[in-house]
């Protein structure tokens, strides 16, 4: 169950630092791993831990959705500084809310775990 904890806590934390491609390949690499060597776990263990992969794929994935939307929005060059502020603002934003929820979900897992209900 440690490595598992480790990924997550890895996980937030490429999140929480701001390294998105990063955090989106650590996400892939960590589902692949626990279909391969998840088996000694418990299935909604499995699950739980498949979900907090998950959403920070999916809520990185819809990160890049919302940025690459903005940058369509740029009219000339003068949007430019604008997008980039924003940007900046954004990506604080959202990247510290991302790993805040995969620490919570983390927490989750593992005082339920600790209780004996998973």
């Amino acid at each position: 169950m440690t490595p598992w904890y480790i990924a997550s806590a890895v996980v937030a934390k490429t999140s929480l630092l701001g390294l998105g491609l990063l955090t989106l390949g650590l996400c892939i690499a960590a589902l692949i791993g626990l279909r391969l060597f998840g088996s000694g776990l418990s299935q909604p263990l499995q699950q739980r831990i498949r979900q907090i992969f998950r959403t920070g794929l999916y809520l990185h994935l819809a990160t890049y959705v919302m940025l690459f939307s903005k940058m369509w929005l740029i009219d000339g060059w003068q949007d430019i500084p604008t997008f980039l502020i924003s940007h900046l603002v954004m990506h604080h934003a959202v990247s510290a809310l991302i790993a805040t929820i995969l620490i919570i979900m983390t927490i989750r897992i593992y005082n339920h775990r600790s209780a004996g209900v998973l």
